[in-house]
């Protein structure tokens, strides 16, 4: 059994103090030891070493909500000349489908791989990928990166949904796509009937599915569950042919109204969360469901800002996504960190923010113990940052937060075997 001692100026195990002149012991791709290197070099003098002397070494990043298969949607956009920036959520939504039904679809395949090769080289390593493409996830197969791949459920129509219902089985049932786990993803409150998404969940309850699903981005939404209008109902429905097929309102917010249908649970892991109330945060606090955050996303779509302050009081689990290259520069965590600090450090800790990009978004993926942390019996899953050597200890966190921008990645360490550069 081969044993390697990684050292570094710091070790960030983000849920224990950092470490100075700290070090990891790997054999076979897992964590043995965690500690200064002093003493952990002491236990091993035969081990092979890596020494990053004026790196921090910590564990990847955990995008927990990303659609790689847009990763190419800048490029297409110019090719297809969409030089008109949409102006509200519903002008985007139309953007993206334009564009989806125009681009070749062998070309979502080689969007993947181009956006796994982004995220590596941004310290990610592990995903919790949406997919609508449904051939295009032999891309995955390949790929270095730990998670979850969600297949996308959009439909309201009983005929094309029997269908896809049967095709969304048959995914499942093939189980892991390289190193990504299956699950479900239905898209959004206003894009499924009700039934057909309580089929859903209970499809996935039966048979342990994780889900995920976007919920309570935006005002359009809140507006069209609650009293059934807005642009959802007067543009987007007539757009894509369910103009005869708009639901009366429920006179409740996004957040009740999927739970009305038991999709406010633990295994459903809920993207946005803009549009919410005490109350809507008080039920999926309660419920132990985890929300993933998209500030740049929020931005970018004028959706407004998640409500931190309410988060923090109700203690509701958090985890950070970029979303997709259709709504993001770029699929970096780590420029998803230089964009929100400024407004979370109001609410948060910095130790907290990067618990959000690490180990809350693996527990929220189904990596706890795997990924995460860096601790005796996880796995040897790491990156390494350069420029540390002007930081003191006690301020390494804040300063990772602040100067996150100009973060590099170094390498990036899954099971023990590097990753960068990529393929």
């Amino acid at each position: 059994m081969s044993t390697v001692l990684y050292s570094a100026r710091y070790l960030l195990p983000i849920c224990t103090p950092p470490i100075e002149n700290g070090a990891l012991i790997v054999r076979d791709g897992r964590i043995l030891a965690v500690g200064r290197l002093q003493d952990l070099q002491l236990t091993v003098p035969g081990a092979e070493r890596f020494d990053y002397a004026d790196g921090v070494l910590l564990p990847p990043m955990v995008n927990a909500h990303i659609h790689l298969e847009l990763s190419d949607f800048p490029i297409w956009r110019e090719q297809l000349g969409e030089t008109t920036e949409p102006d509200d959520l519903v002008a985007w939504i139309e953007q993206v489908i334009r564009i989806k039904q125009a681009v070749d679809p062998d070309c979502f395949a080689s969007a993947i791989s181009h956006g796994i090769s982004a995220s590596l080289s941004a310290g990610t390593g592990a995903v919790g990928e949406v997919l609508s493409q449904f051939p295009a996830r032999m891309a995955h197969r390949s790929s270095p990166l730990y998670g979850r791949l969600f297949f996308e459920a959009i439909g309201r129509l009983p005929e094309l949904f029997r269908s896809l219902r049967l095709k969304l089985e048959e995914l499942l049932g093939e189980g892991a796509c390289g190193r990504l786990q299956p699950g479900l993803a239905p898209h959004a409150p206003y894009t499924l009937a009700a039934e057909f998404l309580r089929e859903l969940f209970q499809f996935a309850k039966r048979h342990n599915h994780p889900c995920t699903m976007h919920l309570a981005e935006s005002a359009e939404e809140r507006r069209f569950l609650h009293d059934g209008g807005g642009p959802i109902a007067e543009r987007l429905y007539p757009r894509v042919g369910w103009g005869d097929d708009i639901p009366p309102g429920s006179g409740r917010s996004p957040v009740a109204w999927l739970d009305a249908l038991g999709g406010v649970a633990p295994w459903n892991l809920l993207v946005h969360g803009v549009q919410v109330d005490e109350e809507d945060l008080r039920l999926i606090a309660t419920s132990g469901a985890t929300v993933v955050f998209c500030p740049r996303s929020n931005a970018r779509l004028k959706v407004g800002s998640p409500p931190l302050s309410l988060y923090r009081a109700t203690g509701v689990k958090l985890a950070l996504g970029t979303d997709s290259l259709a709504s993001n520069d770029s699929l970096s965590l780590w420029d998803e960190i230089a964009f929100a600090w400024p407004e979370f450090s109001r609410c948060y800790t910095a130790s907290e923010m990067l618990r959000l990009a690490t180990c809350n978004g693996a527990e929220a993926l189904g990596l706890h113990g795997e990924m995460g942390e860096l601790r005796p019996g996880s796995g040897a899953h790491f990156q390494v940052l350069q420029g540390a050597s002007g930081i003191p200890l006690a301020e390494l966190p804040e300063s990772l937060c602040r100067q996150a921008a100009g973060i590099r990645v170094a390498q990036l360490i899954l099971s023990g075997k590097e990753c960068l550069p990529f393929p």
